[in-house]
């Protein structure tokens, strides 16, 4: 487990500096390799101890390191990378392949309808208000984390990714209003922290329930 831990840490820190100095022409994200231990800690633990299986560890592993790249990432420079969402993607058809209970069809279904209606209701909304409401990244990012979720959570995967955006659309908003106007914030981090709730929330919950039972 430590060396998921430590092996996180730096290759998340690689992909910081590198992927916004290569892909957006942005400066690149330094986080001190200590922050990032003590991020993964609890998430590697709580990954190591809800499965068993090597291969869903790994798969576990791979989706928190992808996800905490995007969050920093679109919070720091608005963009979300390709290079980290399409992997994202397929590794969530190979994970529903892995577990007993997942359905690749299921999966694909969840993809393509989740990319399809939002990009329509974003096209609409972008013909009514004559402006730029949701990225293109943010589109292949639900449709990525649609893969991990599948189609039967994924009206709760969207609906909590909306909650957290409206949250982080008030702080923001609130840090904000005293020095300029706020047009909109990137929607990247919701979506990553709702497909993590929604991944790990059928393991982690009776877990939870069993300890304080």
């Amino acid at each position: 487990m430590i060396i998921l831990i430590f092996l996180s840490a730096k290759n998340t820190q690689w992909w910081l500096q590198y992927i916004p100095v290569k892909y957006f022409h942005k400066e690149r994200i330094n986080i001190k390799t200590i922050w990032l231990v003590l991020l993964y800690l609890p998430l590697i633990f709580i990954n190591t101890l809800l499965n068993n299986e090597l291969i869903i560890i790994a798969l576990f592993t791979f989706f928190l390191n992808i996800m905490v790249c995007l969050f920093i990432i679109d919070l720091k420079t608005g963009y979300l990378p390709d290079i980290l969402v399409y992997p994202l993607l397929w590794a969530g058809l190979v994970y529903q392949s892995c577990i007993t209970q997942g359905n690749v069809v299921s999966a694909v279904y969840a993809v393509v309808i989740s990319y399809l209606s939002i990009m329509l209701i974003t096209m609409i909304m972008e013909k009514i208000r004559q402006r730029p409401q949701m990225g293109r990244g943010d589109l292949k990012l639900i449709a990525a984390g649609a893969a991990w979720i599948g189609l039967m959570d994924l009206p709760y995967f969207l609906a909590l990714a909306a909650v957290f955006g409206t949250i982080h659309y008030c702080i923001a908003y609130h840090i904000k209003k005293h020095n300029n106007v706020l047009h909109a914030i990137p929607f990247g981090p919701a979506i990553t922290l709702s497909a993590s709730y929604w991944l790990f929330a059928p393991s982690l919950n009776p877990f939870i329930i069993k300890i304080m039972g």
